[in-house]
């Protein structure tokens, strides 16, 4: 009921905007949410190339530490979901992440070196790196920040500058990767409606950007968050109606699992 009530609102507000939203676009990064997860198999070097060659720059995919300290694309926990096998990606090694394959496309479950390895030489190309370390029994205190300095490294040494931030719902690695470089674009998630009090902790972290449910976030509180300095993005982006919402409340962000459907289309020849 909540989803339908907020697409009839979000049709009701577009329908008084005519033709403005298709020039607020300009400036606005297309990101394909787990590397377009709907669109290929998520989280996957052969679906970020899928995206890529149709037109896709920007790219949010999420990191799980294995039991022998490599860094793998994963965004459940489990890799039964999105693979033919079945455990926790933080209790199995990289040996045996790499005897899995996607249940799709049989692809393999990247590195996050292999991911920086396709993107090195994109520099149109943007990386959204979802830092997944909110399970305490997994990444307690004293793991985060080895976690956060390897990722850190990895990014920073294959990629090009500003072509990459880091996200998370988790807020000692947002604090973490403050600590290990003061300059590193970090962006505040939230699964809930922002508060004020949230602003100022997204500040406090030194984020510049905040992430926050667009079915509970009002325009007064996303005006707020941009008046704070800070970016905005509201997901989940899951129809062109929520896009141009979003975009219409000053989203620099739209993060979507279809981005295609997004990117602008050419106007059909007379």
């Amino acid at each position: 009921m909540l989803r339908s009530s907020f697409a009839t609102l979000s049709l009701v507000l577009l329908a008084s905007l005519g033709s403005v939203l298709a020039a607020d676009y300009h400036g606005v990064k297309v990101i394909a949410h787990r590397g377009a997860g709907y669109e290929f198999d998520e989280n996957t070097v052969e679906g970020c190339r899928y995206s890529y060659e149709h037109g896709i720059l920007g790219y949010e995919v999420d990191v799980r530490l294995t039991k022998d300290g490599h860094l793998v694309l994963m965004h459940d926990a489990d890799v039964s979901r999105t693979t033919n096998g079945a455990g926790k990606v933080e209790q199995m090694t990289l040996a045996e992440i790499q005897k899995l394959k996607t249940q799709n496309h049989q692809v393999p479950v990247p590195t996050v070196e292999d991911l920086f390895r396709y993107f090195h030489d994109k520099p149109d190309v943007y990386l959204m790196l979802e830092m997944k370390t909110t399970d305490k029994a997994a990444y307690p205190d004293e793991a985060v920040e080895p976690y956060c300095q390897k990722l850190y490294e990895a990014a920073s040494h294959m990629l090009p500058p500003g072509t990459f931030c880091f996200i998370s719902f988790d807020h000692r690695a947002l604090a973490a990767i403050h600590r290990i470089a003061p300059e590193a674009f970090t962006g505040y998630l939230s699964s809930k409606a922002p508060t004020e009090e949230m602003i100022a902790e997204a500040k406090q972290l030194g984020c510049g950007r905040m992430s926050v449910p667009i079915q509970t976030t009002t325009r007064q509180m996303a005006r707020k968050i941009k008046d704070a300095g800070l970016q905005l993005s509201l997901w989940p982006i899951r129809e062109k109606e929520d896009a141009d919402l979003a975009v219409l409340w000053g989203a620099s962000i739209i993060c979507s699992d279809t981005p295609s459907s997004l990117l602008a289309k050419p106007s059909p020849t007379p």
